[in-house]
């Protein structure tokens, strides 16, 4: 079962402002796919406020990390077709 990868935000979505988007945003999508960074954002969320003002950066973040799962996945069956 898969599920989508997708995210999206308007311009001037107050996301766009939070600490953890103006951190990750700055990496590539192959920089992020490291244990050390994956471990960082399962932190960010888990040091999270359930609450709804939290509700768009904890989307973001559950975001990054299924599409470092999928790219993850992604080049492990590349390498094993070498």
């Amino acid at each position: 079962m898969g599920y989508e990868i997708n995210w999206n935000v308007n311009a001037g979505d107050p996301v766009l402002q939070s600490p953890q988007y103006q951190k990750y945003s700055q990496y590539t999508i192959g920089g992020l796919a490291v244990p050390p960074e994956i471990a960082a954002i399962k932190t960010a969320i888990k040091d999270a406020r359930a609450s709804r003002e939290s509700a768009a950066v904890i989307n973001y973040l559950v975001w990054l990390l299924r599409l470092l799962h999928w790219w993850r996945n992604r080049c492990l069956k590349q390498s094993q077709r070498r």
